[in-house]
């Protein structure tokens, strides 16, 4: 399949992040006046409220926790690498979707992916180790951010490749979070659309809806690598005014410079990504899927607990620790013809 496919058959997988509720919607499927509504608000409504220090000190801490995804440059070197991490994002959000996790479980468990197989490359030799990794960011970052988390076993659901007891998921959850030095609160894009929403001028309704289209957006790109070389910062302020103008054009050109100077960030890098979004709309419609009805609204930055600790181990007992460490958790897995929990999943019924 070519990398253009691959990326359509992703993205289409989004839909299913967000379920159909009985509340009324803000905006409902084919409703043009709604839509309009939503127009007509955004035109009244897109004023940014005054700087104050508190807010100024908040967004100067996360442009300093912010941080590159490096394993970029390892997929130009390492196509295999890329194609392994694009399927295990892919099965991630199939789950996702399953068990109506939140967005920003979503972007967690791929940062922590990211940032694992950036420290971890050696794969090539047990392609299951990534799928490995995957339950295992996708089981941390769930217990982060949701009230409620299934079992281990029950959390590989969707086609799953292979199946791991819960004693070496919980092997591979240790190593992570070892790898990770125990950081499991990153800046992502979504702690910049949250900053950014509450200082745009909008009444507490249409924020609602401005953050459920930025997000899916988010959740729509973070599959496809080309993004991954953009600064959180960058693909946040991207992604808003992608939704922006695509409500509205003249208010996008009319922020545009606006946004970018709260964040100060570079307009080039900015321009970059939204030319990279423009492209990808051409082949999803993205409006007509933000006129879906949507669940809850993902997760607050504040319902993630921050569990960044300091560690007294020198790096040589690290590594040795990681060394032993990788090498519990290489027990074989068993295929999934194997189990038979899993042949009681209904695929037709895997998608919320």
């Amino acid at each position: 399949m070519s990398s253009h496919q691959q990326l359509n058959a992703q993205t289409f997988l989004f839909d299913a992040l967000y379920c159909e509720e009985e509340h009324v919607d803000i905006i409902e499927e084919n409703s043009s006046h709604t839509e309009e509504r939503f127009v007509e608000l955004l035109q009244q409504n897109l004023l940014l409220d005054e700087n104050d220090d508190d807010d100024e000190d908040y967004l100067s801490f996360l442009l300093q926790k912010e941080q590159e995804n490096e394993l970029y440059l390892d997929f130009v070197k390492n196509p295999s690498l890329a194609q392994a991490r694009g399927e295990a994002v892919e099965w991630m959000h199939k789950v996702i979707g399953y068990y109506s996790f939140s967005a920003l479980t979503a972007v967690l468990a791929v940062n922590y992916l990211d940032r694992f197989l950036f420290q971890f490359q050696s794969h090539d030799e047990k392609p299951w180790m990534i799928q490995l990794s995957a339950v295992a960011c996708l089981s941390l970052a769930a217990k982060v951010e949701e009230i409620e988390v299934p079992l281990l076993v029950d959390l590989q659901v969707e086609d799953c490749k292979y199946v791991f007891e819960s004693k070496t998921i919980q092997r591979m959850e240790v190593l992570v979070l070892s790898t990770l030095e125990w950081k499991m609160n990153p800046v992502t894009p979504l702690s910049f659309l949250d900053f950014i929403a509450r200082r745009l001028a909008l009444k507490s309704h249409l924020c609602e809806e401005f953050l459920r289209r930025c997000n899916w957006v988010i959740l729509s790109l973070i599959s496809d690598c080309r993004f991954m070389s953009y600064l959180p910062s960058a693909l946040a302020t991207a992604t808003m005014l992608y939704v922006i103008s695509s409500v509205e054009p003249c208010i996008g050109v009319e922020y545009q410079d606006q946004l970018m100077g709260i964040l100060g960030i570079n307009k080039d890098k900015v321009e970059g990504c939204c030319r990279l979004i423009q492209e990808m709309a051409t082949s999803v419609d993205f409006q007509s899927r933000n006129k879906r009805k949507f669940g809850s609204l993902p997760g607050s930055p504040k319902g993630v607990v921050d569990m960044t600790f300091s560690s007294d181990t020198d790096s040589s007992t690290d590594d040795s620790w990681a060394t032993s460490s990788i090498a519990s958790v290489t027990s074989s897995p068993e295929p999934l013809s194997k189990k038979t929990k899993t042949h009681q999943i209904n695929p037709d019924h895997a998608i919320s």
